[in-house]
């Protein structure tokens, strides 16, 4: 009858819890909330958990023989149940998490906290609500620096062809239009009908050098 109570329960709560995001977690799953389970028993269960502010903790133990207390961390450490910040007795009362940071939990039978029935549990803030500043800021910083729009270089200008200049040609040689043979002594002596003596003849040869030295003057 009570686990038929409990279920119930716990499917009432999470509908309820869904309409407004929360969660409910029953302490220790389907063990509950015992001294048979260990000494790091709920420190490994909560760690496999990530509470945020607005769910809820649901112990399910026998009232006659275990309590829950929420204690400080010293009290904790100490299972030292004289200083509870709140204590209670129902077994079906959900335990809600309205704030962030550690809260601890015992129970306030002697031993048996010293025996593991103690929690230890860490509430987070609602994602929506995780630094929005900074994520905004983090999105406005990265508007504001766009990426520098890549330069495409200028293309390098190509050298105009020259052509290359002509060589000059050279320029034509004049061959000498007369030629001077050499005339010697032997050869005027050998002239025909005493030719070296004829006055004709040297009169002849006479005028022959001078048209040749005014030709060598006018070269």
């Amino acid at each position: 009858m009570k686990n038929t109570i409990m279920t119930l329960l716990i499917v009432t709560l999470s509908l309820i819890g869904l309409a407004r995001s929360a969660s409910f977690y029953e302490v220790g799953d389907t063990n509950g909330w015992t001294t048979k389970m260990g000494l790091d028993y709920y420190k490994t269960w909560s760690s496999s958990k990530t509470f945020y502010v607005g769910d809820s903790l649901i112990f399910q133990y026998n009232k006659d023989l275990h309590n829950v207390m929420e204690v400080s961390f010293k009290d904790y450490e100490l299972c030292n149940p004289n200083s509870a910040l709140a204590t209670y007795h129902s077994e079906y009362e959900p335990v809600k998490l309205n704030r962030t940071g550690h809260y601890y939990f015992i129970c306030g039978v002697p031993g048996h906290c010293e025996c593991g029935q103690k929690l230890e549990v860490l509430v987070m803030a609602p994602a929506s609500l995780q630094n929005p500043a900074t994520t905004q800021q983090n999105n406005s910083s990265t508007s504001s620096n766009p990426k520098p729009n890549p330069t495409i270089p200028d293309p390098k200008p190509k050298p105009n062809p020259t052509s290359p200049d002509p060589k000059p040609k050279p320029s034509p040689r004049w061959e000498d239009p007369l030629v001077v043979l050499p005339v010697d002594a032997a050869t005027i002596a050998s002239l025909p009908h005493n030719a070296a003596s004829d006055p004709c003849v040297w009169s002849g040869l006479s005028l022959l050098s001078f048209v040749l030295l005014q030709t060598l003057v006018f070269l």
